[in-house]
C-alpha cells in the first residue's frame, strides 16, 4: 500500500485551490482519498507540475513525464511513504 501527501495547488481536490490531500493506493491499483492526518515511513519527496495534458515528476532520481488524457494545472509538493 503505497499512501501520498501532498500539499499545493490541486483545484481537484481542495475546494479553494490550495491545500493538502491525502490518497491511499491499493496493490489492485484501487485508490482512496482521506482527510486524516497519518504518519509514513520510507518517505520519498517529488515536486508535481501538472501543465494541460502533460505531468512533471521531479525526484531525487530525476524527471519524469507522462501524457494523460485529460486537462489540468496543479503544482504540489509530495511525499510519498508506507504507513507505520
Amino acid at each position: 500500500m503505497k499512501i501520498y501527501v501532498e500539499y499545493g495547488l490541486d483545484f481537484d481536490n481542495n475546494r479553494f485551490g490550495l491545500g493538502r490531500s491525502v490518497e491511499i493506493e491499493s496493490e489492485d491499483g484501487t485508490e482512496k482519498r482521506i482527510k486524516s492526518k497519518i504518519r509514513l515511513k520510507n518517505k520519498r519527496y517529488y515536486f508535481r507540475l501538472w501543465i494541460g495534458k502533460y505531468v512533471f515528476v521531479f525526484t531525487q532520481t530525476g524527471l519524469d513525464v507522462v501524457h494523460k488524457k485529460r486537462w489540468n494545472f496543479k503544482a504540489v509538493l509530495g511525499i510519498q511513504g508506507d504507513q507505520y
